[in-house]
């Protein structure tokens, strides 16, 4: 596929082209021959595993029904139950080895080539881009700016950092959970947060910390405001406050901050992601919080197609386009206001 032909940005187009010939293009044929013969042998291997998996699960869900009836009707008696456990455990075990042992190759030889080719993909936007970077801040180093509901267990998955018009960020899936008891001897969680976190370093300076929190009704608003130490600010744009509730510990530098030009973009933000936008600003940075169901930078790789790269391509793009617009929208890029 031409790479003029991707679906990326029109100002990229011409530069990625050239640099997806020079950089990604050789990888991607060096890899093709390799790639043929996995592919070639994953799908020889199906031709067992398929019908192997087709008959297992079936038997496994007999002799899971078969346990269940010892142990429940029976008591345990007869030995129903452990001959129906044991056709359960064994016949499960036996579908999950075939489908490893015909997908090990080519799923080795996926994570090799999305290992070597996701940097160079990010390598196009600068040297500064860089996927799962390493030391970066734990879940607590967040917990002060007030952006996170009471959890019990969070963690960080795919992360990205970078730099665009000399703003350096970071961006970070996010999951938070609630403990919720247990089942079976197992803990059960809800989840109270998914999306992302995004860590701006601003170039324009600020002391204090300024909290942009959803609406929450009078009692939720309430229940906020007391749980920290700001205080809240009133601002004058109507639709903004119908929106947000702003507190903070300095209430001239959060009007600095917050003025009309950034409100109606926070506004329009918030109403691009569905009201499942916050903000924090705070020991000069800024975070964002963004509720989404969208799992970034996750290789979209198919090695039962030849190599280019056209999905992920395409994906990266969206995905670090979605940075640059905020840092645009919010004019992070500027010393002074916002």
């Amino acid at each position: 596929m031409n790479p003029m032909e991707f679906a990326i940005p029109a100002e990229d187009k011409q530069a990625f082209s050239q640099y997806y010939a020079k950089q990604i293009a050789p990888r991607c044929r060096r890899y093709e021959s390799a790639r043929q013969a996995a592919a070639a042998k994953y799908l020889a291997r199906r031709k067992i595993s398929a019908p192997v998996t087709l008959i297992g699960l079936p038997v496994f869900l007999a002799f899971f029904a078969l346990s269940f009836y010892g142990a429940i009707v029976l008591d345990f008696e007869d030995g129903v139950f452990y001959i129906g456990f044991a056709g359960a455990f064994l016949s499960i075990v036996a579908v999950a080895s075939v489908i490893i042992w015909a997908s090990s190759e080519i799923n080795q030889l996926r994570t090799k080539i999305v290992d070597e080719i996701y940097p160079l993909l990010l390598g196009y936007f600068g040297k500064s881009f860089e996927l799962n970077p390493s030391n970066l801040p734990e879940l607590d180093a967040y917990k002060d700016y007030g952006l996170f509901p009471k959890y019990d267990k969070g963690y960080f998955d795919d992360s990205v950092k970078g730099k665009y018009h000399n703003v350096p960020f970071l961006m970070r899936e996010l999951t938070l959970l609630e403990y919720k008891g247990t089942k079976d001897n197992k803990p059960q969680y809800k989840t109270l947060f998914e999306g992302v976190l995004i860590e701006f370093t601003l170039l324009k300076k600020f002391s204090g910390n300024t909290l942009v929190r959803q609406d929450k009704g009078v009692i939720g608003n309430s229940l906020v405001q007391f749980k920290q130490k700001l205080t809240r600010v009133k601002l004058e744009d109507p639709t903004f406050e119908r929106e947000f509730q702003v507190y903070s510990d300095d209430q001239v530098e959060a009007r600095y901050l917050l003025n009309t030009a950034t409100m109606e973009r926070l506004l329009s933000l918030s109403r691009f992601y569905r009201g499942e936008l916050e903000a924090s600003f705070k020991d000069g940075r800024l975070l964002i919080k963004i509720a989404c169901k969208h799992n970034y930078f996750e290789p979209k790789l198919d090695l039962l197609k030849p190599l280019d790269f056209v999905e992920d391509i395409e994906q990266v793009f969206k995905e670090i386009y979605e940075v640059f617009d905020l840092i645009k929208a919010l004019n992070l890029d500027s010393r002074t206001g916002l």
